[in-house]
């Protein structure tokens, strides 16, 4: 039996806390660029929950009740954790983040992210919970059904039921997660109260970059875009591109270099098309990602997992574009 209780947004405040103090530094407003990044135990991730923020976005707004809650959090002497202004502030917010999000049911390789965030430094902190409960813990509970499809060799594209039915909270976020990780419905049944493990450190939202802050002279710049290159449906490998990269990255050319990730070694690709791995999911704070069947999604999955089988995924080239 599956809760129908709606998610408690502010049962984490640390995001709230950390923007506030953003807010009071005066650096709230620094552009800022973000990855969330997800480190698969398996050799690869399924990417997923991209349609859950998105409507999750939907909904977001710091309602009078959101503001007079946090109004009442309070420390041991009785004293109010959110200033006036950082609260009237919230009030007056309209979202101006951008993010782009590997499609669902995508296959990913480690040092990928799952997502790629720009935007204000305190509106991205303020995102942090949806973006770790919507789509890194989707993503780590469909690639922990995928990898059960990938050591069995089991990714028929018709094996695809009904999807279940789902509500928008915790039970419902994990199956859905699992169906379009590949899950039967016994599967769902009796991993739905199985413990998801947190991230860790290195994972989560993390920080590549703010328009203010001073890099240091041995930080690269950061990822930007993927191109998944292929000779006709045969994936060959990932290009990793900056945004400088991506600007010298000719899209009529069929071969590139890259430094691949595993070896160090340089690599040239010889292809007859590519996908950008990354493609939008917020503009300017506003979904622009169309709603997707979960079969499809579900579908896509398994065909990932069959491609990927016989590349072989172990000797895959992915690393950066080479200038």
């Amino acid at each position: 039996m599956t809760s129908t209780h709606p998610f408690d947004w502010l049962s984490d405040l640390s995001p709230a806390f950390a923007a506030q103090e953003a807010w009071h530094s005066g650096t709230y407003h620094e552009e800022s660029l973000f990855h969330l990044v997800y480190e698969p135990e398996a050799p690869f991730a399924i990417a997923c929950g991209a349609g859950l923020l998105a409507e999750h976005i939907r909904r977001f707004r710091f309602s009078p009740d959101v503001i007079q809650r946090m109004g009442q959090v309070s420390d041991v002497r009785g004293c109010s954790m959110f200033s006036e202004s950082f609260l009237n502030h919230l009030q007056r917010m309209r979202l101006r983040v951008n993010v782009w999000a590997a499609p669902e049911g995508m296959l990913l390789l480690p040092g990928e992210p799952l997502a790629i965030i720009r935007g204000p430094y305190a509106q991205v902190l303020l995102m942090e919970t949806a973006l770790r409960w919507l789509v890194w813990r989707s993503t780590q509970w469909a690639t922990n059904l995928a990898v059960v499809r990938w050591e069995k060799q089991q990714w028929e594209e018709e094996d695809t039921p009904s999807p279940p039915l789902t509500t928008f909270n915790f039970d419902g976020w994990k199956i859905r997660a699992e169906y379009i990780g590949g899950a039967i419905a016994d599967e769902i049944l009796e991993t739905i109260r199985t413990p998801s493990r947190p991230p860790n450190p290195t994972e989560g939202l993390i920080c590549q970059w703010r328009s203010k802050a001073k890099p240091s002279e041995n930080t690269p710049a950061p990822l930007s875009q993927i191109r998944r290159v292929y000779k006709a449906n045969h994936a060959l490998g990932d290009i990793w591109l900056t945004d400088a990269l991506e600007e010298m990255a000719s899209v009529s050319k069929t071969s590139a270099g890259i430094t691949d990730r595993r070896t160090h070694r340089h690599k040239t690709l010889k292809f007859t098309r590519f996908q950008n791995l990354y493609q939008p999911l917020l503009a300017k704070g506003h979904p622009v990602l169309a709603n997707q069947r979960l079969g499809y999604l579900r579908q896509r999955t398994l065909k990932q997992l069959e491609a990927f089988h016989f590349a072989p995924l172990g000797e895959y080239p992915h690393g950066w574009l080479l200038p």
